[in-house]
This record gives structure tokens, C-alpha cells and sequence, in this order.
């Protein structure tokens, strides 16, 4: 093999294909890389595969002598990027490969490249989408996705495929992102009848390694999609991604989203995210909460938090309701969730939809090339009729922390002036851990509920109103 090509082009060639390579491999020869150099199309194409992810990138080279050859991936990488920004030669003879440079030569010594596993292949249904929308799919949800290795059902970004519309949907059990889109033709899927409806989750691994390769795509660049197997093939402009399928059900989550709401209004996402920045300093270093009053006859929202013997915080925002709702709405947020809502959204206004405080808040964007919803849990305040509240995380009970999607709730009838507890149990078939909790009995559909541990919310004046987050007391108390 004998190979010239420029030393950026090599290298960041090299990093990419390098996610592919575990740290952990099964075996030895899972910690190189296999390069082929393609006389005739004068490129060299490199792989790395872990036995679940694999990646094979194509870079544009001159190729006098074609040939295929294993090269460690750190040592390849590391040398490489070190090397003068001018062109490389790689010159391979008796199993040593010899990269030439304009101050120098260095050698490594090749590896067997017959014991490199193959790249398995799907050979199933194949479905085209823009890679720009695939792209911000993957925005819009991924950064929902579980990260527990003990919840691997749902570690990862689920897609559904139907004749003519397609569908992404991720969660953590605390909240839940879903994007969908049109397939524009019937040529954007092959090998599938109209009748097929294919669905797949895919590792969080493979699809962050995928949004960075789809954000250096052009514009008109397609991906075409092949299922089959348990195995899915992402196929870009010289880029190829082969990853294994995550196994078992993924939860129902269509019918925890809300239909019909009795509070709707925009506001402008920037300010609301930059307000929630602010407020979230005096929220306490663990718990962050905030309370929410939106007051529709003012058309504003007031947010407000505090944490006893440091400070506290509220500012207002300007909203535009939709409908005639008059009737304030006090609710609270864990600011984590909130935010990263408003972060991964891409329009520069979003609509809020609400029902009662304690049931599914859903966050759209006004506009975009997709349509895209993120369900949020709110955490259970009790709040007075009038405007200011007050945080204090100082008497600390958990809000709800029960980290599966429910399909169903029940309900416990009210024994006192404070808002009844009710259990919620998941009737998805893909068991998750389920941590006990409570929330307020309602008639909406049930919550995903956050996995956060809330302060309790409590007045420290003697004459604002307060507001308190309702749940069981930690154990710690308990046992007390």
C-alpha cells in the first residue's frame, strides 16, 4: 500500500471513526482500525467497530499501491494529529507501515487485518429522510433519553416508520421529547408494503455519534435508513453507520400527552430561558425549583424562587394567552427539565399548554421544519390565590419520584383541605425501576414523573402566600 493525502483531511477522518473504537474491546483486535486503500475510485476507507457500533468513513486520497491493512487506533490517531499540516505518505512493507512528512518519517507495525471483524449489514426495509430533518430530530429528542445502564429499553431514541410519516420519541421517565415528520413520497421507502409499520430504538451512543456526522452534512444530503436484522445502517455522503438494535418493548407513550388544555399561551423562549438562568442561581445548589404564576389578566408570568439564608428571586415575563382563560395558574418546575425544554427547541417562541398543576405540561415550538412536542412533569405545589410565592427548601420532603411512564393512575379520595395523594403505576409492559411516590388524583392522563428530589416549598413571610411541594417525607425523616 502506498498512500498520499493531506494531514487534516487524515486526521479528522481518523476522529470520527475512532467513537467506534471501545475502550473495553472483546477483542485485542477491536483496538485498530482497518484501512483500505482503493486504487481504482483513488480513496482510502477506514472502519472501527465495537461489535455494537461500527463507523466507516471514505476520504479522497491519491492511492499508487491499493491495499488492506490494521493500524492501532490510538497510537494512528495521536501520531497523526501531531503531524506538520502539509501532505502525509503511507507507505506499508513488511508488515510496517511508514508515514513520511515534511520533517520526518515514523513507523508502526501493522496488525492481521483478516482477524478484523466484518461490518454486519441489515438487508432490510431502506427509508430515505434529508439528513436535516433527521438531524433535528435527533436535537429535539435525544437529550431525553435515559442514561441508566439499568433501563436499557429506554436508553436510546425510539423511531416509528409508517407509509407516510415517520416518528422519534425518547425518554428518561422523568420527561418526554417527540418528533415526527412526512415522508414525502413512497420512493423514500423501499423493500416495504403500505401496510408495514416498522419500529426500532436505537443505542444513545450510536445517535450522538450520528448527529455530529449529520451536522457536516450539506443541506441537500439525504440518509438512507436500512432495518433488518436487529441491525440499522445509517448511510451518508462517506460516512456509514452500523449499529445494533436496543432489544424489548419501548413504553406506550402516545397516550400520557394531554389532547385538550385548559390554560394555552406563547412567550418568547430566550427570555423565559434567560429569566430561568437568573432565578435559578438563588434556587439552592441540589434542588432547583421554581414557582410559576401566570396571570392571564395581566398577560404575564412571575417566576419566583428561594433558598432560606442565601436569597431569593422574581422577575416577570410578557405572555400572550390563547382563549379566554381567566383564572391564574400556579404550578412549579424543576428548572433542570424546564430549561433543557427551552434549549433544545430551535424557534424563538414557544407555546405552553397546561391543565391542572400536577398533570402534563407540554412545551411545542411556534413554527420549525418538524413537528415537535416535550412533555414535562410539573411538581405539586399548593398556591395561593395571590401573586408572590415563596421556596424553602429548608424543610425537605421528595416530590414524586417515580421514574416510569404511566399509562394509568388512581385515585384517593380527599381527607384534608390539602391537595390527596394518589399512586401512580405503570401499565407499560416494559417494567422500569419505580420509585414510591404521590401525586394529586386527577381525571387527565397520567404523568411521567420527575426523578428529582424537590425541596419542600414553604412561606419564610409572615405575610406572602407560600408554596409547598406535596410527597412522602425521606426515609431519613421517617426513620426518625
Amino acid at each position: 500500500m502506498k498512500i498520499k493525502i493531506p494531514q487534516k483531511d487524515f486526521a479528522d477522518t481518523l476522529s470520527v471513526v475512532n467513537y467506534a473504537v471501545s475502550n473495553k474491546p472483546h477483542h485485542p483486535i477491536l483496538n485498530n482500525l482497518l484501512l483500505f486503500a482503493d486504487q481504482h475510485r483513488q480513496h482510502i476507507v477506514i472502519s472501527a467497530f465495537d461489535m455494537s457500533l461500527g463507523i466507516r468513513a471514505e476520504c479522497k486520497c491519491s492511492v499508487d499501491n491499493g491495499d488492506i491493512i490494521a493500524l492501532p487506533a490510538k497510537l494512528l490517531s495521536q501520531l497523526v494529529s501531531s503531524l506538520p499540516k502539509s501532505d502525509i505518505t503511507l507507505e506499508v512493507a513488511d508488515n510496517n507501515a511508514v508515514l513520511s512528512h515534511s520533517t520526518g518519517k515514523c513507523r508502526i507495525q501493522t496488525v492481521n487485518p483478516e482477524e478484523f471483524p466484518a461490518l454486519p449489514e441489515a438487508n432490510g426495509t431502506t427509508i430515505t429522510l434529508p439528513a436535516s430533518k433527521l438531524l433535528q430530530a435527533l436535537e429535539a429528542t435525544l437529550f431525553a433519553a435515559s442514561l441508566d445502564e439499568t433501563k436499557l429499553v429506554i436508553a436510546g431514541v425510539h423511531f416509528k416508520f409508517a407509509s407516510t410519516h415517520w416518528e422519534a420519541a425518547a425518554t428518561d421517565g422523568h420527561r418526554l421529547a417527540v418528533a415526527s415528520g412526512t415522508l414525502e413520497s413512497s420512493g423514500n421507502t423501499e423493500n416495504a408494503s403500505d401496510s408495514d409499520f416498522l419500529e426500532m430504538t436505537i443505542p444513545h451512543q450510536t445517535l450522538t455519534e450520528l448527529q455530529k456526522i449529520l451536522g457536516s452534512m450539506g443541506e441537500n444530503s439525504e440518509c438512507k435508513i436500512n432495518i433488518g436484522n436487529g441491525i440499522a445502517v445509517f448511510d451518508l455522503p462517506s460516512f456509514r453507520i452500523t449499529s445494533r438494535l436496543i432489544e424489548g418493548e419501548y413504553p406506550k407513550y402516545p397516550s400520557l400527552i394531554p389532547q385538550q388544555f385548559q390554560h394555552q399561551f406563547t412567550t418568547d423562549r430566550k427570555v423565559l430561558d434567560n429569566v430561568l438562568k437568573r432565578v435559578g442561581i438563588v434556587a439552592g445548589q441540589k434542588e432547583k425549583v421554581v414557582a410559576i404564576t401566570f396571570d392571564y389578566r395581566n398577560q404575564q408570568a412571575n417566576l419566583c424562587t428561594q433558598y432560606q439564608d442565601v436569597g431569593g428571586a422574581v422577575e416577570s415575563i410578557p405572555i400572550k394567552s390563547k382563549g379566554g382563560q381567566e383564572q391564574k395558574l400556579h404550578i412549579g418546575f424543576n428548572i433542570k427539565y424546564l430549561s433543557d425544554a427551552l434549549r433544545f427547541i430551535p424557534t424563538d417562541e414557544v407555546l405552553i399548554q397546561a391543565n391542572e398543576p400536577t398533570t402534563p405540561v407540554i412545551i411545542t415550538p411556534v413554527g420549525g421544519i418538524l413537528n415537535h412536542l416535550i412533555l414535562v412533569m410539573p411538581l405539586q405545589l399548593i398556591a395561593a390565590e395571590e401573586a408572590f410565592m415563596t421556596i424553602d427548601p429548608s424543610s425537605t420532603t421528595e416530590s414524586v419520584t417515580t421514574e416510569e411512564i404511566s399509562t394509568a393512575n388512581q385515585q384517593t379520595p380527599s381527607t384534608s383541605k390539602e391537595t390527596p395523594p394518589s399512586t401512580i403505576e405503570a401499565a407499560a409492559e416494559v417494567a422500569l425501576v419505580m420509585a414510591e411516590g404521590s401525586l394529586e388524583a386527577s381525571p387527565q392522563p397520567p404523568e411521567v414523573n420527575t426523578d428529582a428530589e424537590v425541596s419542600s416549598v414553604t412561606s419564610t413571610a409572615t405575610h406572602s402566600p407560600t408554596t409547598q411541594t406535596k410527597g412522602r417525607k425521606k426515609k431519613t425523616e421517617a426513620a426518625a
